[in-house]
């Protein structure tokens, strides 16, 4: 989990018909920009165990998508039964995020929520920072959660 002193902005996973954006202090959120996405070459999504770490293949416990356009950085992060989406724009410091609850091989609906999910949070951090975010390259969802070897 990312710690920093930005401001957060969470969104609160309960099935609403419009989720409302609440601003936390980042004391109380324990979320951050995840600058070191900004190092990634832009365009396309990256997988790894922890994609700051280097390039060490998923496993059914951990992995992280990362995502950078240049001025937007998006992360997925997979540990345990929970995947964290984190959004954010570089200069601004809201930092858009949402938890979600999806076990360790979540099946084709609840990944379909988490893609839903990524979309809802890259909104979020631009409506927090009044930008306007790039087209977002659809994550292969599936390949967070990688099967045990057996």
């Amino acid at each position: 989990m990312r710690i920093s002193i930005f401001a957060a902005v969470a969104l609160f996973a309960t099935p609403l018909p419009a989720q409302e954006i609440v601003e936390v202090p980042a004391s109380k959120a324990g979320v951050a920009l995840p600058e070191d996405i900004f190092g990634l070459p832009q365009g396309q999504w990256y997988m790894a165990k922890q994609v700051s770490q280097g390039n060490e293949p998923c496993t059914p416990d951990a992995c992280e998508a990362g995502f950078n356009s240049g001025n937007l950085v998006v992360s997925v992060e997979h540990a345990g039964k929970f995947t964290q989406v984190i959004a954010g724009f570089r200069g601004c410091q809201s930092v858009a995020f949402q938890e979600l609850e999806t076990g360790a091989s979540p099946g084709k609906s609840r990944r379909g929520e988490l893609s839903n999910l990524i979309k809802k949070v890259v909104k979020a951090a631009e409506q927090s920072c009044k930008l306007k975010a790039p087209e977002v390259p659809k994550l292969d969802v599936a390949a967070l959660y990688p099967k045990a070897a057996t």
